[in-house]
């Protein structure tokens, strides 16, 4: 895929400054500053993510795809639900890279704190479905979020659509591949991310957004710990410890969080939990969902994909937020059309100057050849053919303890002949396969003319011999 971000390294007199003016600031995190800028040239506003780390005078192709948002933005097309870079610059002055995006000027957190929880269902309903979309693409390219949040849901046209922002801490997912331990906001940290060193995979943004889901439908967190491991201890209260087949699972990475709570402090007894639906009660929106996303064990916590196809969002058909993803797959498949074709087109160039191998069935098993060996072969019989033809008016005498290429059958009750004459393409298999069975030796060349004559009279022998005794006389395989 080609980059879909632009990026820059300009001098002074090019720079992001001499396009953009900074308006104020918008955002503060531990990495980055948030800018609102407005671009000179059409006096669009836009979203300017300032990157505290200096990355010095230079910047090569490696440095720009280890930041992470470049990363994304490059290798995902751009999905209605996701927050993608527009472009990025490099100043020389003070190392600072500075990520260009669609200015989204609320997020869920603003909401939360302007006390407009809890939601309607209708709305929340829309809300889990763009999420959940944003993060099947995600997951399905193989990237982990690793920091879904209110402050990370953008919002914008009169907040009905949202997008997922904020990849910086985004990573690909890879098997058996153990990641950074601290990287989800406390508060919207799964089990495995708190027991274990770093032992977690895409599950971890489904416990995430089952947070989310909690705090926009009642306006309270669900898990609010002050440290991570008073984080674990509210999870255990309201779902449980988990049971010995987990711990087992969880201890072969253990953390500093479960070697506390597990190993140091052995007289602290297993929590039973007082269930999801005592705190969040079925009769709640979407509560079908949220039970199968705060789930203990990740491996049976459901994926975004499976969440979609619940009937909970059977709603959302023929609604705006279901156009833009018909929209998007559509896009999704035009592209993958035209690069199967451009390959297909390759793939005939390649095969054009190659001998192509073919595979056919014989009497010894299956044998390939080459279609260069073919023509020749070819040659020889069309040859061998005009050699026979001159002389097929003198025919050999039949010598039956050489010749493979008829039967002679004798009815005892009658003197009836019965040949039984093999098919033309059999003759051509055989002498294709000469190697094996020698069939244009000179031995074999009476043979061959004998056949075509038998050919040629054909017609007439076959009317008179296709029965013996009332019986059909099946044609014994060429050999």
């Amino acid at each position: 895929m080609s980059p879909n971000v632009q990026l820059s390294n300009r001098d002074n007199s090019n720079s992001f400054y001499s396009e953009f003016d900074l308006k104020k600031k918008i955002g503060e995190g531990s990495f980055s500053e948030v800018w609102l800028c407005v671009q000179r040239s059409n006096g669009r506003e836009y979203a300017a993510k300032m990157l505290k780390k200096n990355y010095g005078y230079t910047v090569d192709a490696d440095t720009w795809n280890a930041v992470a948002e470049v990363n994304v933005s490059n290798s995902l097309e751009k999905h209605p639900f996701l927050l993608m870079l527009k472009s990025a610059y490099h100043e020389k002055e003070n190392g600072k890279i500075i990520l260009i995006s669609e200015l989204m000027k609320k997020s869920l957190y603003d909401i939360i704190e302007n006390g407009e929880c809890p939601l309607s269902e209708y709305r929340i309903k829309t809300y889990m479905y763009q999420i959940l979309e944003g993060l099947r693409y995600l997951h399905e390219n193989g990237f982990i979020h690793r920091d879904i949040k209110p402050e990370n849901i953008l919002l914008r046209s009169q907040d009905k659509i949202l997008k997922i922002g904020d990849f910086g801490t985004t990573c690909h997912a890879i098997n058996d591949l153990q990641y950074l331990e601290y990287v989800a906001t406390r508060w919207y940290r799964s089990p495995e991310c708190l027991l274990t060193r770093g032992w977690y995979n895409s599950k971890m943004d489904i416990w995430a957004t089952g947070c989310v889901l909690y705090e926009i439908a009642t306006g309270y967190p669900l898990f609010d710990g002050r440290d991570e491991s008073d984080q674990i201890e509210k999870v255990d209260q309201v779902l449980g410890s988990p049971d010995q087949r987990l711990t087992k699972k969880f201890k072969k990475h253990k953390s500093d969080v479960f070697i506390e709570r597990y190993e140091m402090n052995k007289q602290n007894e297993r929590t039973a939990g007082v269930g999801l639906h005592s705190v969040y009660q079925p009769y709640r929106p979407a509560y079908e969902l949220i039970k199968d996303m705060i789930v203990y064990d990740p491996s049976k916590r459901f994926s975004a994909n499976r969440l979609l196809r619940k009937p909970y969002f059977y709603e959302i058909k023929n609604t705006e937020y279901e156009y833009k993803m018909r929209e998007f797959e559509k896009l999704l498949s035009n592209k993958s059309i035209v690069n199967l074709s451009k390959i297909d087109q390759k793939s005939k160039t390649t095969i054009s100057r190659q001998y192509s191998i073919i595979k056919k069935q014989g009497p010894d098993g299956d044998h390939i050849h080459n279609l260069e060996t073919h023509s020749i072969n070819a040659e020889i019989f069309d040859r061998l053919s005009a050699d026979i033809s001159k002389k097929i008016d003198q025919p050999p005498k039949l010598d039956k303890k050489k010749s493979n290429l008829h039967n002679i059958l004798r009815s005892k009750t009658n003197k009836k002949i019965s040949i039984t004459i093999p098919e033309s393409e059999n003759i051509c298999h055989g002498i294709q396969r000469q190697n094996t069975h020698n069939i244009c030796s000179k031995d074999n060349t009476k043979d061959i003319s004998l056949s075509k004559k038998m050919l040629t009279e054909s017609v007439s022998t076959l009317s008179k011999v296709k029965n013996v005794g009332n019986k059909f006389v099946n044609r014994p395989p060429f050999k």
